[in-house]
């Protein structure tokens, strides 16, 4: 069954904390405390963050982590594929020679629409509408 991983609600639950705290940054601890995220996955959480661009940290006294943007121009696609990389229904979507049938595969299109129709689905959704629900 397709369904969305703990670590990317956790990343979306930690975006929209760091959202709600207009500009200043939160440290991990924090996030976790407020979050109910165990710390530790939450550390693995905000380094794929930063990687992908999301977030920035800051060390010693006063830092912690920041949101780079605004959540408004933060598409929850953008979140998403931090964490779990592009949205897979099916593997056959991204390539033909995962399956047996190849191209011969009649649902292969019904799943290239459903992985297009989540896929803009997220985009067209920010960490503002998640935020100001």
């Amino acid at each position: 069954m397709f369904s969305v991983s703990a670590r990317t609600q956790y990343a979306i639950r930690a975006m929209a904390h760091l959202a709600g705290g207009e500009g200043h940054g939160a440290t991990s601890a924090e996030i976790a405390s407020a979050e109910g995220i165990p710390a530790k996955y939450l550390e693995g959480i905000m380094s794929r963050l930063k990687l992908s661009g999301l977030v920035e940290s800051e060390r010693g006294k006063h830092g912690g982590y920041r949101m780079i943007g605004e959540p408004e121009d933060i598409s929850m696609l953008s979140i998403v594929e931090a964490m779990d990389g592009s949205v897979k229904p099916v593997n056959c979507v991204d390539a033909v020679g995962t399956c047996s049938q190849g191209n011969g595969c009649l649902p292969r299109q019904f799943w290239i629409g459903l992985k297009k129709a989540i896929d803009n689905y997220l985009e067209e959704h920010t960490l503002k509408d998640v935020t100001e629900g």
